[in-house]
């Protein structure tokens, strides 16, 4: 950051009423104003790095962090996000941080008047026209970031203290490595024409602290690596710390996290979150034939078969399905019989059989 302006020695205190009281009550006392107003810059980068100071200073300044802690990390993290990725997308030309690169004047562009694009339109640029290699949990990890940020800023959030802290975890750690690899400070300025040598001492500041909240983060897996061991084939990801750490299986009882303890009232309404965490707009709910119980989400994966293999599964009592059909009387999914597939669920076969 670039500081402009003269610092002037203090004058006498103040002599007004106000200040007097607060003297006398052990209040500290307003700081001097300058004479001449100082100027603000940060630079791009500089300004990416200095927001994500300001995260990981609220993501450890207590544990766990406080409500407003987390609150400026969140928002913080997000403006470090755009920055930064925005900071490459104008070196690659700086019309594509505009909204609509095709209304995008130079003039505008110096001015900062002008409507940028999203995270994710960025991610996509960056991706299509930059040939930044953005890999798939890096992006994930941003649109998590972006939606978090979207719902505290227009509407409040309710989240716990773990699942912020885990997702910033992973955000920062993108971040670090995508400053390093694509934003080239490597000499005594950046493609910015930044200098980079306070950027590199609050780069080393961030990534300490970041090891701290990561060295949470492996002694809480260490700690719940014991008892998800066991039930590895009925334990899912969390949607809101992305940690794997959601046993199934407890019928129609509450379900929680159990690395960030989030909980859901049942089964049904953790099937819906999780639907609603890979896509925009959820997936459907269906009904599980093992359990009944309306349960059942499509494409998910457990702590046993990640990453490469998905199933049908269960919320409530934990049956992982490889293949399901629906039945063509009653529309429910069924498990096939593989040798014999006429194409009914159980239910309805044996409604046949015993109508013949």
């Amino acid at each position: 950051m670039t500081v402009s302006g003269p610092y002037e020695e203090a004058g006498p205190a103040d002599p007004s009423p106000g200040a007097a009281a607060a003297a006398q009550d052990g209040a500290p006392a307003a700081a001097p104003r300058h004479a001449e107003p100082v100027h603000v810059d940060f630079p791009p980068v500089e300004n990416g790095v200095d927001y994500l100071r300001s995260v990981v200073d609220h993501l450890t300044a207590a544990d766990p962090p406080a409500s407003r802690d987390l609150k400026y990390a969140v928002l913080h993290l997000q403006a470090a996000a755009e920055v930064l990725l925005k900071a490459r997308l104008a070196h690659e030309h700086w019309s594509l941080v505009f909204k609509d690169p095709g209304k995008a004047t130079r003039k505008k562009f110096e001015e900062g008047d002008f409507i940028s694009c999203t995270t994710e339109a960025a991610v996509e640029r960056l991706r299509n026209v930059a040939g930044v290699a953005v890999n798939d949990k890096g992006a994930r990890a941003l649109d998590a970031l972006a939606k978090t940020r979207n719902s505290l800023q227009h509407y409040g959030l309710t989240m716990p203290a773990r699942a912020v802290e885990a997702r910033a975890a992973e955000v920062l750690d993108f971040l670090l490595d995508f400053i390093h690899t694509e934003l080239a400070l490597t000499g005594p300025v950046d493609f910015c024409g930044e200098s980079i040598t306070e950027a590199e001492q609050e780069l080393a500041y961030v990534r300490a602290r970041l090891s701290t909240i990561q060295s949470f983060l492996k002694r809480r897996h260490d700690q719940l690596r014991p008892e998800l061991e066991k039930v590895r084939d009925i334990t899912t990801q969390c949607p809101l710390c992305t940690q794997w750490a959601v046993v199934l299986g407890s019928g129609t009882d509450p379900l929680s996290c159990r690395f960030c303890h989030h909980g859901w009232l049942s089964a049904e309404l953790a099937a819906a979150d999780n639907g609603l965490a890979q896509t925009a707009q959820g997936v459907e709910v269906a009904q599980c034939p093992d359990c009944c119980e309306d349960a059942l989400l499509k494409g998910i994966a457990t702590v046993a078969s990640a990453p490469a293999h998905r199933h049908s599964l269960c919320f409530a009592c934990g049956t992982a399905f490889d293949v399901l059909n629906t039945c063509d009387s009653c529309e429910q999914l069924y498990s096939p019989n593989e040798d014999n597939d006429l194409g009914l669920c159980s239910d309805c076969l044996g409604a046949r059989i015993d109508r013949f």
